[in-house]
Order: C-alpha cells, then sequence, then structure tokens
C-alpha cells in the first residue's frame, strides 16, 4: 500500500483522529491513541506517520481495512502487526 494517503488530522481527547485515502481510493477514519503512538514510534515519528505506517501494514498483511476503527484494535487482526508498523516507519 504504497498510495496511502493521511488526508486530514484532529486532536481528541486521548489523542488523535485521522482521514486516509487507500490505493484503491477508499477512505478509512483512524483513531490513534497517544499510547498507541507511543508504542509503536516510541514518539520519534509524527502520529500521522504511525497512521500511515499501520495502514500500509495492514494493506501487506491482506487484511480488509474495515472504513473507520481504532488503530488498537488493529492489533488484533494481524500476529505481528507491531513489528510491521515499526519496520515501515
Amino acid at each position: 500500500m504504497a498510495g496511502v494517503v493521511v488526508i486530514t488530522e484532529s486532536e481528541t481527547s486521548s489523542g488523535w483522529s485521522y482521514a486516509a485515502r487507500l490505493d484503491d481510493g477508499a477512505e478509512v477514519r483512524v483513531s490513534l491513541s497517544w499510547v498507541d503512538h507511543d508504542h509503536w514510534s516510541g514518539g520519534a515519528k509524527p502520529p500521522s506517520e504511525t497512521v500511515r505506517a499501520l495502514l500500509e501494514a495492514l494493506g501487506s498483511a491482506r487484511v480488509e481495512i474495515p472504513s473507520a476503527f481504532d488503530a488498537a484494535t488493529a492489533r488484533r487482526w494481524v500476529s505481528d502487526l507491531d513489528a510491521r508498523v515499526r519496520e515501515r516507519l
């Protein structure tokens, strides 16, 4: 999923909310908590890059990405998701 584009970012009470466009043109909404951002990037990368890496990792695992989801939930879908995300950051 080299064509993932983060369209919008907004802050929430526990992190951020994003709209992103996938390779196939589908738009998704992803919420990312501060805790998950720190877990994946250690604060070294912007949250928007973390979301992009997450969506690319899910695409490479051939997961059907729902139209709206929380990033923490995705960790249940792919057993090695943490490594896949970090490799893309």
